[in-house]
């Protein structure tokens, strides 16, 4: 059910007309009433949405990760999703990126461990990332949630 609310708040992001939303390719970056920042991706049904929600949250870090990876087994045909927190410590918006971009490859590589891909849907799902990211560290920044102290949430 959390996912799911996730999901519909991150898509209705895209729709809320204002003018801090901004598309970069296919990650969509921007705020919702719910959420402080967001940067949302959807390709070829692997879902990704990173965010920090307006309401305190049971993890150690305020900035989530909700992730839908499509089944690719016929055999097992199960959706995996999943929330995670994102340690982003670092001071500056470039050593934040680093550190979400290490956590987003994890699950690109897992989500595709067992599928076949085509060779080039690795460079669409990051086409921008660092973009996209440095917008949302960008509004993040202007919320007063970074940088981050470690051990406060």
């Amino acid at each position: 059910m959390r996912l799911l609310s996730a999901m519909i708040a991150a898509c209705g992001l895209l729709a809320v007309p204002n003018a801090a939303i901004a598309q970069s390719d296919e990650w969509f970056v921007g705020f919702h009433p719910d959420y402080h920042a967001a940067m949302v991706r959807d390709l070829d049904g692997i879902f990704v949405a990173v965010y920090v929600a307006k309401e305190p949250s049971i993890y150690a870090s305020p900035l989530l990760m909700e992730t839908l990876a499509p089944a690719c087994d016929t055999a097992q045909p199960v959706e995996m999703h999943g929330t995670q927190a994102i340690m982003a410590f670092g001071p500056t918006a470039e050593e934040r990126l680093a550190e979400v971009r290490d956590v987003f490859q994890g699950f690109f590589d897992q989500s595709v461990e067992s599928c076949p891909v085509a060779d080039d849907f690795e460079a669409r799902f990051f086409h921008r990332f660092d973009d996209a990211y440095l917008a949302t560290d960008a509004l993040l920044m202007e919320a007063g949630i970074f940088p981050l102290e470690e051990g406060v949430e």
